[in-house]
């Protein structure tokens, strides 16, 4: 089964929606969404890896592969390396060939809607 890692934060509004989204769809077909607290929890991965996330500047439900096109927050300590940061790290190193990045744009917050386009993503991958 291919997991999807689902990112967000409860304590900022608006970044919250892929944790509820993967809270409610938890299995389809071959994948299972999983909560994801760290970008840590991606380390150990190879291969293939999806993410499910919230992503600004992103007017629609898409999918990003291309790790190149992730901005790298900046960050005051190294507790804070984003997502992103973590994605072309293990991408160059050759960990995983393929990332799929399900992108949800940031400020939706209808999930019947987010729930339907990221279903429809799914059954063409």
């Amino acid at each position: 089964m291919q997991k999807i890692f689902c990112f967000g934060s409860e304590h900022f509004p608006g970044d919250e929606i892929a944790k509820a989204l993967a809270k409610k769809i938890k299995i389809y077909k071959n994948f299972k969404f999983v909560l994801a607290e760290s970008p840590h929890e991606i380390l150990g991965e190879t291969g293939e890896i999806w993410i499910l996330d919230v992503v600004k500047n992103c007017k629609d439900v898409s999918i990003i592969q291309n790790p190149e096109n992730l901005e790298i927050a900046p960050s005051l300590t190294c507790h804070d390396l984003d997502l992103g940061f973590f994605l072309k790290l293990l991408h160059e190193s050759g960990k995983i060939q393929n990332i799929k990045i399900i992108a949800l744009p940031f400020g939706e917050n209808n999930l019947e809607q987010l729930e339907k386009e990221v279903l429809e993503l799914l059954e063409k991958n």
